[in-house]
């Protein structure tokens, strides 16, 4: 979600601040874990979004056995501190299992993985429908079968096509017109657009410019 940051001057009000900002003093109080709108202080750092979602701005999560505060932020497209103010967390190095804690209703979260020990691209794009190539594809991995744990994946949304990737990471034995025929682009547009002098030159890991 889009925030701003405001630091909160002498004589500020939450009713004030949240009229500069067009959202409401709930969505500040929310995002910011304050539990009395009234009581501020002079040298406050706040977070303001930059859109006012109301109720549907925040949804649940229950702590599992073996999560950390870092891994929980990642799944959500947020960071540590964020989920220190929004539950009030006075040390994030320990948190109990079970218990429901706060976290940024943002549509990232439903299109990102967060790679466990053990886990493959295989394993990964089987869980959630889709293959090994378009995980590679747009997440610029170059060899398939090397992951590592707490790596965040991109999943590919619903009406994902090959159009929405921007960019690909040449991998061993790729040639340019077959990456052209891939993604539906022009061959010469995809050497104009990556200065290509020899296009027969490409090499693993090399990273093209597709759109």
């Amino acid at each position: 979600m889009d925030t701003t940051v405001y630091v909160v001057e002498k004589g500020d009000t939450l009713s004030e601040i949240a009229k500069k900002f067009g959202v409401s003093v709930k969505a500040i109080a929310d995002f910011n874990g304050i539990d009395d709108p009234d009581v501020i202080a002079t040298g406050q750092i706040l977070r303001i979004p930059l859109r006012d979602p109301g109720e549907g701005m925040f949804k649940t999560y229950t702590i599992q056995s073996g999560d950390t505060l870092l891994g929980i932020a990642r799944m959500y497209g947020t960071d540590v501190n964020t989920l220190v103010r929004l539950n009030g967390i006075l040390d994030p190095d320990t948190i109990e299992v079970g218990r429901v804690i706060r976290v940024p209703a943002d549509m990232l979260s439903d299109r990102i993985y967060i790679v466990q020990s053990g886990d493959t691209l295989l394993d990964i794009a089987e869980m959630h429908g889709t293959t090994v190539e378009t995980l590679a594809d747009l997440n610029g991995i170059v060899d398939p079968d090397y992951l590592e744990a707490g790596q965040v994946i991109r999943l590919p949304s619903e009406n994902f096509s090959n159009e929405d990737i921007t960019s690909y990471t040449v991998r061993s034995g790729d040639r340019l017109w077959q990456i052209s025929q891939k993604f539906g682009v022009r061959l010469v547009d995809l050497i104009n657009l990556n200065r290509l002098t020899n296009p027969d030159l490409i090499y693993p890991g090399q990273i093209l410019v597709l759109r």
